[in-house]
């Protein structure tokens, strides 16, 4: 089933490369920053929990930031299993963030995770 979220991001290659989405409550953010190691874009997503006050407009300019307001680290989705609305998006569908978050956040619950 398809869950469409909207989301904001900044950077684009071929994908939105620094997301912001909400589900369930939670802010989350997906980061795939150029990696100057591979030369090239990462193959995953990191996948972060940011405060639940987290709002567009109180971010830095700088996205590339975000990741340091993190509350926790949940893991990863590959990139080619994220799927977008358009070449030109503005809907993410949020069922993926199950696999790092669980279904428990389509229940606004959130498990301990250390």
């Amino acid at each position: 089933m398809t869950d469409w979220l909207p989301f904001s991001y900044r950077g684009y290659y071929d994908v939105p490369r620094i997301i912001l989405v909400r589900r369930g409550g939670r802010v989350y953010l997906l980061n795939c920053p150029f990696s100057e190691e591979l030369d090239d874009y990462p193959d995953d997503y990191e996948v972060f929990l940011l405060p639940a006050d987290t709002h567009e407009e109180n971010l830095p300019t700088d996205w590339t930031l975000l990741r340091d307001l993190a509350v926790r680290r949940l893991g990863t989705i590959p990139v080619d299993r994220v799927r977008f609305d358009s070449p030109k998006p503005k809907f993410i569908d949020g069922a993926i963030l199950e696999e790092v978050a669980g279904p428990a956040v389509r229940l606004g619950e959130f498990p301990d995770r250390g």
